[in-house]
């Protein structure tokens, strides 16, 4: 393991990697498309150029500070243009540009491997060409979401293909519920701005996909899937060595990828660094023992590389695989080179020339989280792994792996309660099992797949495989069932997470100076960080809020009080934890709700600031009436809200006879004339109606 401190004069690449990135985020945030920019960037590297000439001369050049200053803001204008060049709209040729009311024809090329959907097949196409008059195309550029109906026809669909659609693209829709994922602007980083559904009748194939490498890979991984079944995996072995092996994860369940979560072990079923590693280390070794010849050095090299980037593409280029393959080319460049390499320089080498291929990568959970993860474990684990000194060979080697899981956790715990709003008490003893078994289940997933062909050999191997896999599913599971396995609803925001890593930040410097100034910087940091969580709960006591929210043919209400709180829904949707995790809990972490009490709709509610029955709701001093599906009543009091989500219609003519609402709000899965009838009859005012359907969730704040 490499010493933690750091060597600045071996890693200049870190001090242009974080302007670069400051820069990247600048352009993200302020939506910059101005080519004032790129004309700054080029007079900026002019005079960069000009004092690297100069400095050939007198070397000293680079110690001053213009040359410092300079390198700085040519790498933060870089960032900045990397934004502007990549973001797909700001090209003259996006589609968005040449869309007309009276064409709706394009020519999409499939650019991702279609995606099956329990209705559809989930397509990205590349729009190649719109159709702009009754004869003309015209070229153009940007990727687009397509949801295509299921059928024999659309099931033949293939990466690669090009079709000619016709139909209306519509904007992605933004969140519906308070603090839902934001799955526009997770689409807008990928450069997807607009979707669209595309009937049967509507599209037909204009020629058959060509080769492509991604394709080619995802055949080969295909085929090494069927090997697996073949070998006697199924199941949840079948579906943990998928994805552990070959980055493939759609056969993971909910319950078993909840377990993984909770007892922190998530991270073996991605691949990354530590997959990565494994096929580095073992070509390196094997490569190494068979020819050892220095004239073959640079041979070596491109079969390393050649593996490392083919096990890359196989597994599915995610953030996390696409940085270590990246960050161990760097390491076998440097040997191949006989250079040491600083780890630090070739982390930040390994994410300056990923950033500057795509700049949103840096918006990227995984990528986020896989470089914390290594920084932690390079800086942090000798630090932490000496504090302990440990005789027992065998408790050395635990003591070895708990501290490279604290180290990784200390420098990810921040972005998961940012992300997540959980934290896995247990972590350190899931991965003193799950790290070892990682390592063997992929020698024993290569070691299938090359003798496949000798059955004896690839039976017995399959076998193996399958109960290594099956207890360490069994350790995870017996892990989730221990008591406060998983700390949930914990929320912070972004300052107090930025807050957190300089705390950490400061406290390395601390280490590294032995300067006191340093602590009690960080101890200002947590004092900061105190003030503000008692400023949030002191605003959380006094919130007054119902909530309905946006949840397709599940009416709901929810009773905020304070920290308390009290939500009206089925039994199916409470139950349903992937539906209330996306639509609903975030926002409960959010505002540091207590755990809720649940009611379902035909309940009657007595509590100090609700009383319910019957559909008819008063809390404080805000009445609401549910109207379902039971029959709308002859006489009603008269109510604030009005909440229609019956799929029986009556006129709301009759229903205002009855009652005077001062809002009426539509569910999104009430009967259509509900919606079509209040929008007409309060087209003068439409603040007196909500349309949860169109409108998002529903939040009345008092």
């Amino acid at each position: 393991m490499p010493q933690s401190p750091i060597n600045w004069k071996n890693a200049p690449l870190i001090r242009l990697i974080i302007p670069m990135i400051t820069g990247i985020l600048i352009g993200i945030y302020s939506h910059l498309q101005n080519s004032i920019w790129l004309f700054l960037f080029l007079i900026s590297f002019g005079i960069l150029s000009s004092l690297l000439i100069l400095s050939k001369k007198r070397p000293s050049i680079r110690k001053e500070f213009i040359f410092g200053m300079c390198s700085q803001l040519t790498f933060l204008l870089l960032g900045i243009n990397l934004i502007i060049f990549k973001t797909a709209e700001n090209q003259a040729s996006h589609y968005q540009k040449f869309i007309s009311d009276n064409h709706n024809e394009y020519i999409i090329e499939v650019t991702e491997i279609p995606k099956e959907k329990e209705n559809s097949y989930q397509i990205i196409g590349e729009v190649t060409s719109v159709k702009t008059d009754s004869t003309k195309w015209s070229p153009t550029s940007g990727e687009v979401l397509l949801y295509f109906k299921k059928d024999g026809q659309s099931e033949q669909i293939l990466q690669g293909d090009k079709l000619i659609i016709n139909c209306n693209f519509q904007e992605i829709q933004p969140p519906q519920n308070p603090d839902q994922f934001n799955y526009k602007q997770y689409l807008s980083f990928n450069q997807i701005y607009q979707q669209a559904f595309v009937e049967t009748n509507n599209w037909t194939l204009l020629s058959s996909g060509h080769f492509s490498l991604i394709g080619y890979a995802s055949h080969i991984r295909d085929q090494l899937l069927q090997t697996l079944k073949t070998h006697g995996l199924s199941g949840d072995e079948l579906a943990v060595a998928s994805a552990l092996i070959l980055g493939y994860k759609d056969d993971l369940d909910n319950e078993l990828k909840h377990s993984y979560s909770s007892a922190g072990a998530t991270h073996v079923l991605a691949v990354s660094g530590l997959h990565v590693g494994i096929i580095f280390i073992a070509i390196s070794f094997i490569l190494g023992v068979f020819d050892k010849r220095e004239k073959l050095t640079f041979t070596r090299l491109f079969i390393v590389l050649l593996v490392l980037w083919f096990y890359a593409t196989i597994t599915g280029l995610s953030p996390s695989v696409v940085r270590a393959a990246t960050m161990f080319s760097f390491v076998a460049i440097g040997k191949a080179f006989q250079r040491d390499s600083n780890i630090y320089n070739t982390l930040a080498g390994s994410a300056l020339v990923l950033l500057i291929y795509n700049p949103y990568l840096i918006m990227e959970v995984g990528f986020q989280l896989s470089y914390l993860a290594v920084l932690g474990i390079v800086y942090f684990q000798t630090i932490i792994y000496k504090r302990i000194y440990v005789k027992n060979k065998i408790l050395d080697y635990i003591w070895s792996i708990t501290s490279v899981s604290i180290a990784a956790q200390l420098t990810t715990f921040p972005l998961g309660l940012l992300y997540f709003h959980q934290f896995p008490t247990y972590f350190f003893i899931s991965n003193l099992v799950v790290i070892p078994a990682a390592m063997i289940i992929i020698a024993l997933g290569i070691g299938l797949f090359i003798t496949s062909w000798i059955p004896i050999i690839a039976g017995a191997l399959g076998f193996l495989l399958s109960n290594v896999i099956f207890g360490m599913n069994w350790v995870v599971r017996s892990i989730d069932q221990l008591p406060v396995s998983l700390i949930e609803g914990i929320s912070i925001t972004i300052l107090e997470c930025w807050i957190i890593y300089c705390m950490i930040i400061f406290i390395g410097l601390a280490r590294e100076t032995h300067r006191l100034k340093y602590l009690n910087v960080s101890l200002v940091l947590f004092s900061t960080l105190l003030i503000l969580d008692h400023t949030e709960d002191i605003s959380h006591s006094s919130t007054r809020e119902i909530v309905i929210y946006s949840i397709k043919d599940e009416p709901n209400i929810n009773f905020i009080n304070g920290n308390s709180n009290l939500i009206v829904c089925s039994n199916q949707l409470f139950k349903d934890q992937s539906s209330m995790l996306f639509n609903i809990q975030h926002h409960w972490f959010d505002l540091d709700l207590d755990t809720p009490s649940h009611y379902v709709l035909e309940d009657s509610i007595a509590t100090p600031h609700l009383l319910g029955k019957n559909g008819y709701y008063q809390f404080e001093d805000l009445s609401i009436y549910h109207f379902s599906e039971q029959e709308f009543p002859s006489t009603l009091e008269k109510v604030d809200i009005l909440y229609i989500s019956s799929s029986k219609y009556v006129s709301i003519h009759d229903i205002l006879e009855i009652v005077d609402p001062k809002t009426i709000v539509l569910s999104n899965g009430c009967h259509w004339k509900y919606n079509k009838e209040v929008e007409i009859l309060f087209v003068d005012n439409p603040n007196s109606y909500h349309d949860v359907k169109k409108q998002g969730a529903y939040v009345k704040s008092f």
